[in-house]
């Protein structure tokens, strides 16, 4: 290893002279024609350069090699085909233009021409006779295997005795150096820095990279745009066994990529062992409150944390780091503080955590532990701490109004979950790194990091993030989605009071410019109208014009003790139906005083039958024939409560749809086995009998309003606030599961009626097209930056080939070789890009 390590610059120059023509340059070709010399083929031995009929002669038994072409500044991909190689099966030409063969070493598009004789075989029996057949490559990054499996799998396809093994070693890290420019650099690989051989998110703002000159005096309402958005995870598969130390297997990387460096994370957490973990005053979350108790026996590592772009699903840089226990503060602290070094002097920053409503109340406090090079000047920052949108659910309500990313001014539609989308790829290599050593598994993981955010920016797999028709789907989605629910903001708009509604928009705009402010989105009991007419009553008793016949019961307190004894009758238990019927009987007494009328349509032997008190009809105003006189305060007095009745019905189904959603999110989430579910299933049976039972309450108090509003010569305006109730129909869930989430969702009417949405409801409808406004203005930005990066990348690559002073001469020529050809990847990524987004209107 450490010879290893003291060649490295030696090789890494090698590396970098073949990239150039080098010493293999000739005045003529072997063959003796005066041909340019510009051909190499990759697959041969030696890097010698020949003219093209050389190179075409020398392949016609080997048709699959990797050609390059010098063009005068580096070496470019070519092919045989298109240098006029063409495989011959047979005799006659049948020739096929578009065959394409998997070889072990690539993909290759060959032309081919099968036999085309009478007598001639089957053209798959052509292929199999030259032993050409279906068959897949194997690649590392693919099948997730490790360098030691992949190699052995090569070796034992050449010689399978296991006597002639060759030793390998430092591949990928010299590599790794190359690709990222460290071999340019003046002071190699020395002089790496932290991360700086991480592949970078393009999307994400770089201070100096990709952001406009004035991006730090931008006006408050804009800042929100050079926001960094940053999620932090724990994946507790990648283990690994206590096998080896960092003293046998040290590795080749020490923080140059996405792990830290070990020495000082390890003394950090050595002197901060005995720190205790506090636990979550949240719900029960075992992460927090199980942290120090993890099973960690015959394990060097329980798991690993990481900190990601929360957008983009790309790794940072220098910010992955191995748990000892389990998920505790001290090392997601190190992790984050690290990471933040390269992102110091952005002003805005939002934090995705699944525990963030507990690891964010003391984080500042926790940090004057660190080193003073750690700190974060967190007084001059606008940082948000946040609440991934799949965990929520979890958390407590006042947690999930807090830390949403619903209701937060400037995320747009991030959602805070792109770490779980990744563990996906990552963990198949779990198995093949768990019993490596400390320094080969970094390095074998920082690899795959790497080669994950290579193929994000250039979808080399269907599973990777495809960054150019990401944002161009999401950019078309949200314009779409911006126009529908302004529409849906503007119908919710038209049944509120507009007094109130201002009042809800001056709470939403204090509550976003400062959140310790009364958060608006957080339910809170309304005041009923049952408490106001008693108020009133009372008034009348001062002023003399109370109609009261009761020393007790006054006629509001008659019609509202009728509308609860009716409740009663369909609720109450049979324990409780003696002490109903004394209630029932009382008030119908009090009711012959104010409503003498009822007595007539009261049963002559109801005294002696004593009917069933849940069949007891109590004749309320609204259940008496329109023709028997009432007085008209007692008909105003039931308006008004059975409006109340309607409101809080519908409140109440509010209440009980939320419930429901959440007890589906919880058991999709948490329930296994047959017992748990059978019981979940039946909780959610009682709620939907809640449900059942609200929704006829509702109908009986619209009933009662219909049948009431001639006698009161009520006109249909009412009708347009309460609506009669389809259950299946209107009593849905504000936030669906039908596959599209809360910002894509219609609104039932029963969440617009006026006087019954609350401001959470409000909160919420008004949130929504805010946040595809912003989203839509995020989307345009980060383009805007994936273009400004690659440029500044490929300026910055044009500037490294006179960086380093080689030693070779022909090491120099393959430096400049190489930086041009990197240079000039980048821009032609950008020039796709741009051409794919300039097909979307305005962007």
């Amino acid at each position: 290893m450490g010879q290893h390590i003291s060649d490295a610059e030696i090789f890494l120059e090698e590396f970098i002279c073949l990239e150039g023509c080098g010493s293999h340059t000739q005045d003529s070709c072997f063959c003796g024609s005066n041909e340019p010399l510009l051909y190499r083929c990759k697959d041969c031995h030696g890097a010698e350069l020949v003219c093209c009929q050389c190179i075409l002669h020398i392949h016609q038994q080997q048709p699959y090699h990797r050609i390059k072409y010098w063009n005068s500044h580096f070496f470019q991909t070519t092919s045989l085909k298109s240098l006029g190689l063409w495989i011959q099966l047979g005799h006659c030409l049948a020739s096929n233009d578009d065959f394409v063969v998997i070889d072990v070493n690539g993909v290759h598009t060959v032309g081919l021409d099968f036999c085309g004789c009478e007598t001639a075989e089957l053209q798959v029996t052509q292929l199999l006779q030259v032993r050409l057949f279906p068959a897949t490559t194997i690649l590392s990054f693919k099948l997730k295997a490790s360098a030691l499996e992949f190699y052995h799998t090569v070796v034992q396809l050449t010689d399978n005795t296991g006597v002639h093994i060759p030793k390998v070693h430092g591949w990928r890290f010299l590599k790794q150096m190359k690709q990222s420019g460290q071999g340019h650099h003046p002071g190699t690989i020395a002089a790496t820095q932290p991360g700086a051989c991480a592949v970078m998110c393009p999307a994400c703002p770089h201070p100096g990279k990709n952001l406009p000159d004035d991006w730090a005096s931008a006006p408050p309402a804009s800042k929100f745009l050079y926001a960094l958005f940053l999620a932090i995870n724990t994946n507790f598969r990648l283990t690994q066994h206590n096998v080896s130390s960092d003293t046998v297997n040290p590795g080749l990387n020490h923080g140059y990529a996405f792990f830290m460096e070990e020495t000082a994370y390890k003394y950090f957490l050595k002197s901060h062992e005995r720190t205790v973990q506090e636990r979550s005053t949240c719900s029960n979350h075992n992460t927090v409150n199980l942290a120090d108790m993890k099973a960690s026996h015959g394990l060097a590592a329980t798991g690993t944390g990481t900190i990601d772009c929360a957008q983009h699903n790309f790794k940072q840089p220098n910010s992955v780091g191995d748990l000892q226990k389990g998920e505790r503060y001290i090392n997601m602290d190190y992790m984050f503080f690290l990471s933040m070094q390269s992102a110091s002097t952005l002003q805005v920053i939002n934090i995705s955590y699944n525990i963030a409503c507990q690891w964010s109340k003391h984080l500042w406090t926790r940090m004057s532990a660190f080193p003073q090079q750690y700190h974060l000047d967190h007084n001059t920052k606008a940082i948000t701490f946040l609440v991934p949108k799949f965990h929520l659910p979890t958390h407590i309500l006042s947690c999930q109004m807090t830390y949403s990313f619903n209701f937060i001014k400037g995320v747009g539609r991030t959602d805070g979950e792109a770490p779980e989308h990744r563990w996906a790829n990552i963990n198949p290599v779990a198995t093949s790194t768990r019993k490596m050593g400390p320094g080969s598994r970094h390095d074998t993981l920082d690899d795959h990091f790497n080669d994950w955010n290579w193929k994000n920016w250039n979808n080399h797999s269907r599973n990777s993030f495809d960054l150019g028709k990401t944002l161009a789907r999401k950019l078309k989605a949200a314009f779409l989605q911006h126009l529908k629910h302004t529409h849906n903001l503007n119908d919710f708009k038209a049944a509120l009071d507009p007094s109130q509604l201002a009042c809800w928009k001056q709470d939403i705009k204090a509550w976003e410019s400062d959140c310790s402010k009364p958060n608006l989105f957080e339910l809170k009991v309304t005041t009923s109208v049952r408490l106001s007419l008693p108020k009133a009553e009372a008034n009348k008793l001062e002023c003399g014009t109370s109609m009261s016949l009761h020393d007790d019961i006054s006629p509001p307190m008659l019609i509202s003790s009728g509308l609860k004894l009716k409740d009663q009758q369909y609720s109450t238990l049979w324990q409780c139906i003696n002490s109903l019927r004394r209630c029932i009987d009382t008030w119908l007494h009090v009711q012959l005083l104010y409503m003498p009328c009822v007595s007539r349509l009261h049963s002559s032997d109801y005294i002696t039958t004593k009917p069933k008190v849940h069949s007891i009809n109590l004749l309320l105003l609204s259940a008496i024939p329109s023709g028997l006189p009432c007085k008209e305060h007692l008909l105003n007095y039931e308006w008004d409560l059975r409006e109340a009745q309607a409101n809080d019905a519908l409140h109440d189904i509010h209440h009980v749809l939320n419930m429901k959603y959440h007890l589906y999110k919880h058991k999709d989430a948490f329930i296994r086995g047959q017992r748990a579910n059978t019981r979940a299933t039946g909780i959610l049976n009682n709620v939907d009998n809640q449900i059942d039972t609200l929704a006829a309450k509702y109908n009986a108090a619209w009933n009662a309003l219909v049948k009431l509003a001639p006698r009161l010569q009520k006109d249909n305006d009412w009708k347009l606030t309460f609506k009669q109730l389809n259950h299946a129909k209107d009593a849905v869930l504000l936030r669906q599961d039908d596959r599209s989430t809360i910002g894509q969702q219609t609104v039932s009417w029963i969440w617009k009626t006026h006087g019954v949405s609350t401001n959470t409801e409000y909160g919420l409808q008004d949130s929504l097209p805010h946040r595809w406004e912003e989203e839509i203005q995020l989307l345009r930005e980060e383009m805007r930056r994936v273009l400004a990066f690659f440029e500044w990348q490929a300026v910055w690559w044009d500037a490294q080939s006179s960086q380093h002073a080689f030693r070779l001469p022909e090491a120099a020529e393959g430096g400049a070789a190489y930086a041009c050809r990197q240079a000039s990847l980048r821009r032609s990524m950008a020039s796709h890009f741009r051409s794919m987004w300039d097909a979307i209107p305005s962007w």
